[in-house]
């Protein structure tokens, strides 16, 4: 398949995820999620077909979003033919809450991450759980369903960057960045749907230049990430690090405090203790992964060098003021 055929699927893909956030029944946003999903399985297959591994990783997360639209379905049915109200909202919230890959049902995520392509990795791990949040409040009503998954939200912000801390490969790595990162968009959810949309929007980006600048390293090791990665990319990589260690003043640290200051303006205060436990934990971890990797960094410069195309000398300066600039962007908001 052509790259051409394989971004079609992708715009497909895309196209029925925004239809699902319009959709005003559940039955509806079942039937988008799951066109979604069959649209991106080409794309996956197409693109990872070189690596030999593909196949792995594309039946993974083939089996278990189908495993959480079979139990959507299942609770459609119910609701729709019986009068047991909770156990169809049970059904609902187990299915949505496995194909986000939320703490305890994030089994799948790095296992499927560890198999695919980058491009692959930002849709699923990123774009497609965006528009999914977005489709979770029309289906909770019931408010012990909904504390259950703002629960697992809470659980997997802080879970994801303490596993972060052993993952060895860089896939992993990222696997376990998603899962932190769609508890804290669960999070905004619960809070403000603009909160979630400015939250959405800036982590989408940022995983835009964290994937492609990733896509260009030579090899799988966390710890050899000063080696395998291109010296021209060095500053770009430092930038976009340090924007999602949450390090002030870059972008990522002044929209998870425009979270704290929503959460705290409506006295949510269990949230706002687990941002920060959550925060202070990723700090850490990229922190870490930053000084395991500074000795090896090369230089960090910005002079066009003869080796380097015009694609990655914009792609670098662009990261870099993305993670500068955005922040004073987001702080204006506030």
């Amino acid at each position: 398949m052509s790259s051409f055929g394989g971004i079609m699927f992708v715009v497909l893909s895309l196209m029925f995820s925004v239809f699902m956030i319009f959709s005003l029944s559940l039955f509806w946003v079942w039937v988008m999620l799951d066109l979604s999903t069959i649209f991106l399985i080409p794309y996956l297959v197409c693109q990872g077909s070189s690596s030999g591994r593909w196949y792995k990783g594309v039946a993974m997360y083939f089996v278990v979003q189908f495993m959480g639209s079979a139990l959507i379905l299942y609770s459609v049915v119910t609701l729709s033919i019986t009068s047991m109200q909770l156990y169809g909202e049970v059904l609902v919230l187990v299915g949505f809450m496995l194909k986000l890959g939320l703490f305890p049902m994030h089994f799948w995520v790095p296992r499927v991450f560890a198999n695919l392509h980058y491009g692959g990795i930002f849709i699923v791990g990123a774009l497609q759980k965006v528009f999914m949040i977005c489709a979770v409040p029309c289906t909770f009503q019931n408010i012990g369903c909904n504390s259950l998954v703002y629960f697992m939200a809470l659980t997997s912000a802080i879970y994801g960057p303490i596993a972060m801390f052993n993952s060895n490969d860089v896939k992993t790595f990222l696997a376990y960045s998603s899962v932190n990162n769609t508890g804290l968009m669960v999070i905004c959810n619960l809070v403000s749907t603009t909160l979630m949309g400015i939250y959405a929007f800036i982590y989408v980006v940022s995983m835009v230049f964290l994937v492609m600048i990733f896509s260009s390293y030579n090899g799988d090791s966390i710890s050899g990430i000063g080696f395998g990665m291109p010296d021209f990319y060095s500053a770009g990589f430092m930038s976009i690090a340090t924007s999602f260690s949450g390090f002030p003043p870059f972008t990522d640290f002044c929209v998870k405090f425009m979270v704290l200051m929503s959460c705290a303006e409506k006295n949510l205060w269990v949230l706002v203790y687990a941002v920060l436990i959550s925060g202070f934990i990723n700090l850490l971890v990229w922190i870490w992964l930053l000084v395991m990797n500074m000795p090896t960094l090369g230089d960090m410069g910005f002079t066009l060098q003869a080796s380097v195309g015009m694609y990655s000398e914009v792609l670098n300066k662009t990261c870099v003021l993305w993670n500068i600039c955005g922040g004073m962007i987001v702080m204006s908001l506030l």
